[in-house]
């Protein structure tokens, strides 16, 4: 796998520090290599996704074996329409410009067989069943389901959705979850929105049922990776130290046992409080307030805290810089002592408090995202329906499916031999595990290609516009060394 990276200089007055893009991109139309291109706007990406076409063709390749892959319809057509302009022009250039063009392309000298077949190719492409093989990457998962529905799990009968039904059938499960959960028919719902409910304000709550929808494949793929919803909160409260059945209610009443505390040192330090300044007299009043009264300890727990801790209920919080003043302290020198150790003993309880609030939420949430997603995709196996979404989910898992995968992909590794992905940097992560899946097969049967395999990806990280989408750009740069695992070029 080649690596290439180039950008456009932005000032004739600036030094030429960065590649020669000319060179790069002559590197990155190589027919034999495949290659990982990341380039700035206006360095021609797409001139080279399109000569790098040619290229395969003028080589051989046979225009059904290639396939590209794009982000949008308009890009797909944008790039069909240079690859069989090019093509049309080829069958009517003057011979003499048509070998210096194809020698730039290449890199060798056109002879008279390589300046036939150039100018076949335009008829060649068009005579090809179905044309060019470039589609989105939902058209291409679409087309893989519907050659392969029993493997996937659904009816070979499967329509695709409109975004209108998807979104009149996520208001219908959304409904029917509040509804199951507001009047009590499912006492775990009713628990899973309360405990969410607490975190997030009523307005936001809609946009958070939005958000699950669209990461259902991250939420699928967690839940089915450690068996169900019970197992990843397990798998949460592990990370975060947190025992089972652990409470908010019952890490504050944990903390405000008498045998939690040093209260003998804390009585110590409320006397050197007394002789100090106003300031002091107030901390060590609050102090022995809370000591006298365990009963109340628990209610009183956070007013208590502000005598050591500032800002604790903001992400980060700090020891108070000043516990006790000097002319107190040293009426007593060991009060400072003390007090610092109740601040950090409570520094210690308010971030576990901390962790066990995020561990109630993110059940809540798991259990609210599956019953969700349940209801709709009973709504839409009913109707034999499927959402963009779908396209993408099902057809990794598919890829993926222990027994079923291998028999796929065989039958579609005999069909391809080349493959490119366009505007990489707005892939998403389940749309690269389609991606990995069909790479990986690729070149494990090098053997039975007629041509040696090849993928190339080109884009930007810095042109990522669909992260609402859940296009990941920083995994643009880390999917390279995935899918080029084993490949030297």
């Amino acid at each position: 796998m080649v690596n290439i990276w180039w950008a456009r200089e932005l000032t004739s007055k600036r030094p030429r520090l960065l590649p020669d893009p000319n060179q790069q991109q002559r590197l990155a139309v190589n027919p034999q290599a495949s290659v990982w291109v990341s380039a700035s706007a206006g360095t021609g990406k797409t001139k080279v996704l399109t000569d790098r076409v040619l290229s395969l063709l003028l080589t051989g390749s046979s225009p059904q074996r290639i396939l590209c892959l794009t982000f949008t319809r308009a890009a797909a057509a944008e790039m069909e329409f240079r690859i069989l302009d090019k093509l049309g022009q080829w069958t009517m250039t003057e011979e003499d410009t048509l070998r210096q063009e194809l020698k730039e392309l290449l890199g060798i000298l056109a002879n008279d067989e390589l300046i036939h077949r150039a100018r076949l190719l335009f008829a060649s492409v068009v005579d090809t069943p179905g044309g060019m093989n470039i589609q989105t990457i939902h058209a291409f998962c679409q087309s893989l389901l519907g050659r392969f529905p029993l493997e996937a799990g659904i009816s070979p009968h499967f329509s695709l959705m409109e975004e209108r039904d998807a979104e009149e059938m996520l208001l219908i499960a959304r409904e029917q979850l509040l509804n199951s959960a507001r009047i009590g028919v499912d006492e775990n719902l009713a628990e899973a929105l309360a405990k969410v409910t607490s975190h997030i304000h009523e307005a936001k709550f809609p946009d958070l049922l939005t958000e699950v929808t669209r990461v259902r494949g991250r939420l699928h793929r967690l839940i089915t990776k450690f068996g169900n919803v019970e197992g990843v909160i397990s798998n949460v409260e592990n990370m975060l130290s947190v025992a089972p059945r652990e409470t908010l209610e019952s890490v504050i009443a944990e903390a405000s046992r008498n045998d939690a505390i040093n209260e003998t040192g804390l009585r110590s330090a409320v006397k050197a409080l007394g002789m100090g300044n106003k300031n002091d007299e107030g901390r060590g009043a609050q102090i022995k307030h809370w000591l006298d009264n365990p009963s109340g300890r628990i209610e009183y727990f956070f007013e208590y805290a502000s005598v050591f801790l500032t800002d604790f209920n903001k992400p980060s919080f700090n020891v108070r810089k000043t516990l006790i003043t000097k002319p107190a302290q040293e009426e007593s020198p060991e009060a400072l002592e003390f007090l610092l150790q109740e601040a950090h003993r409570l520094e210690r309880v308010i971030m576990h408090w901390r962790s066990v609030s995020l561990v109630e939420s993110t059940s809540g949430f798991l259990v609210l995202g599956e019953a969700l997603l349940a209801n709709y995709q009973a709504q839409k196996e009913a109707k034999a329906l499927l959402d963009y979404d779908d396209l993408i989910l099902m057809a990794s898992q598919l890829l993926h499916r222990k027994g079923v995968a291998p028999w796929v992909l065989f039958k579609l590794d005999g069909g391809i031999d080349h493959i490119l992905v366009d505007e990489a940097q707005d892939t998403n992560r389940e749309q690269w595990r389609v991606i990995e899946a069909l790479t990986q097969e690729f070149f494990v049967g090098m053997g039975a290609h007629e041509k040696t395999p090849t993928f190339f990806a080109v884009g930007d990280i810095k042109q990522s516009i669909y992260s609402f989408q859940g296009a990941d750009p920083v995994t643009f740069g880390q999917i390279g060394l995935v899918v080029s695992k084993g490949r030297a070029s």
